[in-house]
């Protein structure tokens, strides 16, 4: 069976970033988070030997939540001035590499993976998504697994159940109720992990929360109507952006191993350059490994 492989990349980049000590040629340009994005990379062609592929990024306009929530990921750090140098050399050099990109104005990455992820899965696609984002981990199903490039750890079904103790099916409603600080979503102030799960088995979710408000507010006097369907929309995926890519289109392509060998060289990465030797040898010579 076939199987995408979907990477996170600002999981992938901003690890990298901020675990490595600076890195940089001798002109001075920053390298650490190429560096570090690619190296985590050819691991995984190393061990995956994928034949679909994608890296997908944010995209820098402000995205559809931030349009409706302005304080949506109000409290994470702007992205340093040595990290946004990177970027568009490290999209320069996976398009090098033959492997396909994907952003789109408007959406998140994790909008996009997550329509990838459902339309491909309905093509009978295996499908394996590189994220440390728990939002994601609502995907989930017997042929679509997440796995948290931190760790590695996969998670299936079961994974997530002990997890967060519902189904991936319920994980938007478990984190519109307790929150997210790392996004900046305020959930239901009294309601914590365990008292999650208990009101999901008795209303069933948010959906069943706000159809039976009253009962709800018996329980959590302060909770607002607004606050909580403002929750669920921020942590669900939206699952409308069109994103029209075919098999063919997220299928990797032989390399441009010269000007590729060039970049490499100009950045002053001679390790990468051997590895790329190892793991992109055979698709330069038009093999999908």
């Amino acid at each position: 069976m076939k199987t995408l492989h979907l990477i996170d990349a600002s999981s992938f980049i901003y690890r990298s970033f901020f675990a490595l000590p600076p890195l940089s040629t001798k002109d001075g340009f920053p390298t650490g988070a190429i560096y570090g994005f690619l190296r985590a990379l050819l691991a995984l062609m190393k061990s995956e030997k994928p034949q679909y592929l994608a890296v997908v990024f944010d995209y820098p306009a402000p995205s559809k939540r931030e349009k409706v929530y302005k304080e949506y990921k109000a409290g994470r750090p702007s992205m340093p001035d040595p990290l946004k140098l990177q970027i568009p050399v490290i999209k320069e050099i996976l398009k090098l590499m033959g492997i396909p990109i994907v952003e789109m104005e408007g959406y998140e990455a994790d909008d996009l993976i997550a329509v990838l992820a459902k339309e491909f899965y309905e093509k009978g696609f295996n499908v394996k998504i590189y994220t440390p984002d728990k939002d994601m981990l609502q995907l989930v199903n017997d042929r679509i697994a997440v796995i948290n490039p931190m760790s590695w750890e996969v998670f299936n079904r079961e994974k997530v159940i002990k997890k967060f103790g519902v189904p991936p099916e319920k994980v938007a409603d478990y984190l519109a109720l307790v929150g997210d600080s790392v996004d900046n979503i305020k959930g239901i102030r009294g309601v914590g992990p365990k008292t999650a799960v208990k009101l999901i088995e008795e209303f069933g979710g948010v959906k069943g929360i706000l159809e039976n408000w009253e009962r709800f507010k018996e329980k959590f006097p302060q909770a607002q109507k607004e606050e909580l369907e403002l929750s669920y929309y921020l942590v669900s995926p939206l699952t409308q952006a069109q994103v029209n890519l075919t098999e063919e289109d997220l299928k990797l392509k032989p390399p441009k191993m010269k000007e590729l060998k060039n970049k490499l060289e100009n950045l002053e990465m001679k390790s990468i350059l051997r590895e790329i030797d190892k793991v992109l040898a055979t698709q330069s010579q038009g093999s999908l490994f």
